[in-house]
């Protein structure tokens, strides 16, 4: 459990300090009070990601050389520091110097408005849900996929300078390194949307009788992979890029048998966003059998006033949950934090 975060210069929050003294913490304030900024920074801590940027700088504060990140659980202190030049992460005073040893220890599962993009937005937005939740509970799948993306940029490198009429042996030997590491990561993703999917539709029919499922859709499989590293090699010195590969995977979401993205209502994709990261939650306690920190942003919004209560109802009382909202909720042994817009 999360016991404290501070933060120096990030976003908004030149200084800010917080103790959590209950499970449940509700984070209340109007818009531009910096509250999805807490949880951006905790969600940033666990992962070395933030979920509204792909450009860490926006996270300093303007003007600032720096941004400073500290939580504490009962166990360990984590720091990341965040500058211009990158990010320095450590845990208990000690430096990782490779992010794979510092991610995976603090685990967290967030929920923002911007996670509707998981069924609006491109196969790229599905396949890093899947690499960054799949490598904090399977550090194995790390390994895959950092080799996987090495062997990409080389094999990639070499399209844009060979010609098609050059010798092959060097490209053949990169995709064979390609296929063999490729299908692994082909059959972790398989495992782990498949154990989501069930966990996803329970958690959905606890607010809507509709059918929804989460299927992987691999750019290719086994057979075909191979064949087009084999044989495709012109088509890919003539594009200088790989075209086929887990690096073009999807996962669909299904709404009552169709595509969500053009079937379901908004309303109904937020509640399916919802219930796929409460599935994860469960996920993550199975495979790790540790508590996990749910962060909750602007959740409650778009949800008519029974959904909101059944909502609240239903979230699992084995985990910390942080929320914030405009809207006031009342409740036993809630921690209330009031934030004033700055």
């Amino acid at each position: 459990m999360i016991q404290r975060i501070s933060l120096k210069h990030f976003r908004n929050h030149q200084s800010f300090d917080v103790t959590f003294d209950q499970p449940f913490s509700y984070i209340h304030g109007q818009n531009g009070s910096g509250k999805t900024s807490i949880l951006e920074a905790i969600y940033f801590i666990a992962t070395t990601k933030s979920h509204r940027t792909a450009d860490e700088k926006d996270m300093i504060e303007t003007g600032e050389p720096f941004s400073h990140v500290k939580v504490w659980t009962k166990e360990d202190r984590y720091d990341v520091v965040l500058s211009k030049t990158g990010k320095r992460a450590s845990i208990n005073g000690v430096e990782k110097r490779k992010i794979s040893d510092f991610i995976g220890h603090l685990r967290v599962v967030m929920f923002a408005p911007e996670d509707l993009e998981l069924i609006q937005g491109s196969p790229q937005i599905r396949r890093q849900f899947i690499d960054l939740e799949w490598m904090q509970i399977h550090k194995t799948y790390l390994r895959y996929l950092n080799t996987y993306k090495n062997v990409l940029k080389q094999r990639n490198s070499l399209l844009k300078k060979i010609g098609i009429e050059d010798d092959y042996t060097f490209l053949n030997i990169l995709g064979e390194q390609l296929y063999d590491v490729g299908i692994k990561i082909m059959e972790e993703r398989r495992m782990f949307i498949e154990a989501l999917n069930l966990k996803f539709q329970s958690a959905y029919h606890l607010f809507s009788s509709h059918h929804v499922e989460c299927i992987y859709q691999p750019d290719v499989d086994e057979k075909a992979f191979l064949h087009a590293l084999k044989k495709n090699q012109k088509q890919d010195i003539l594009y200088q890029a790989t075209q086929a590969g887990p690096h073009r995977d999807d996962v669909i979401f299904r709404f009552n048998g169709h595509d969500a993205k053009s079937y379901a209502s908004q309303g109904e994709q937020r509640l399916m966003v919802i219930a796929l990261k409460l599935a994860l939650l469960a996920l993550i306690k199975e495979k790790t059998n540790q508590q996990v920190t749910l962060l909750l942003d602007d959740v409650l919004s778009e949800l008519d006033p029974e959904r909101q209560q059944r909502f609240l109802k239903e979230l699992p009382k084995e985990h910390q949950i942080i929320m914030n909202s405009t809207h006031v909720i009342e409740g036993a042994h809630i921690q209330m934090i009031h934030l004033t817009k700055e």
